[in-house]
């Protein structure tokens, strides 16, 4: 079996990732607590430590191995303090210039890198317009700011190897990332869309994200930018509406735009006001099926 190393792999996408690689590839999951995840994968997976420090304990890692897989980064949920988007940014661009000066160092590269991104790179200016890999690439937003600079250190790569960018939108698991706390409201009866219900929802089944994801490191032709959304992104409305019916709960309960302002203040503008119409054309176009292209299908799987 090939080799792949994953970088954040002990985290919610990363975790899901090693079960759906682990019988066809030979896992090494990179981590700066080793100890700390020992009992969290069975022994068919290695787990080695991710240390910013020894750089020459990690080129011989990167030299065995065919794929690398870049998750790492602090969960962007919750109110963005300035302590909060410091962590956002440097777990991101610290974890970056590591691997990349590591791979630098390599006298023999991984055939591809796959680089974790997010669909904060495309801005979030309102719109209505199907958003691309051929969109440019917004100016505005802390996201935007990050996720333009988390891809931009992984550039000089491409004239090395493959590299792969993950542009990943609303992963659904029904325990898991944001869903439990979006669900949260509509198990108290109190459930319902955010503000005017008008912006989009760009969302892809935990399944699909991961299934997309082992599609991309095993394509050869794949390169470039991605985007991981389903192909059916729907409007806050709709996806609360569709949420409410599969948890058998009302969705009329609207909470307005000023209590997420003052609450979470931007990143209420950025993640939870501030959806585009995300379409994974180039996943489609590379052959890629989605085994849940509605949202109705993906909380049907995942409520019932």
């Amino acid at each position: 079996m090939k080799n792949v190393l994953i970088v954040g792999g002990t985290g919610f996408i990363g975790r899901h990732l090693v079960n759906i690689l682990k019988n066809d590839w030979q896992i090494t999951v990179l981590t700066r607590k080793p100890g700390k995840y020992e009992e969290l994968f069975d022994s068919s997976v290695k787990i080695a430590k991710l240390d910013f420090q020894y750089q020459d304990v990690l080129v011989p890692l990167f030299e065995q191995t065919h794929a690398v897989v870049n998750l790492a980064g602090e969960n962007v949920s919750g109110r963005w303090s300035k302590a909060k988007k410091e962590a956002i940014r440097n777990s991101r661009l610290d974890t970056d210039n590591v691997i990349v000066k590591t791979l630098n160092a390599c006298k023999r590269r991984p055939e591809v890198v796959l680089q974790g991104s997010g669909m904060g790179v495309y801005g979030f200016v309102p719109s209505d317009d199907p958003v691309t890999e051929d969109t440019p690439l917004g100016t505005n937003g802390f996201l935007t700011e990050v996720g333009r600079a988390h891809e931009k250190v992984f550039e000089p790569l491409k004239s090395l190897t493959r590299v792969v960018f993950l542009r990943t939108g609303l992963v659904l698991h029904g325990k898991e990332g944001a869903l439990p706390k979006m669900a949260a409201s509509f198990k108290i009866f109190l459930g319902g869309p955010m503000g005017d219900g008008k912006h989009w929802n760009s969302w892809i089944h935990i399944l699909d994200e991961v299934r997309a994801i082992k599609f991309l490191m095993e394509h050869e032709a794949a390169e470039g930018a991605y985007n991981l959304t389903a192909p059916n992104p729907v409007r806050n409305s709709e996806f609360s509406a569709a949420l409410g019916k599969a948890m058998n709960r009302p969705a009329k309960f609207r909470t307005p735009a000023t209590f997420l302002h003052l609450m979470m203040k931007d990143m209420a503008d950025e993640l939870l006001l501030g959806g585009l119409k995300i379409i994974p054309k180039r996943l489609l176009e590379a052959g890629f099926r989605f085994q849940f292209e509605d949202i109705d299908e993906a909380f049907q799987n995942i409520y019932h």
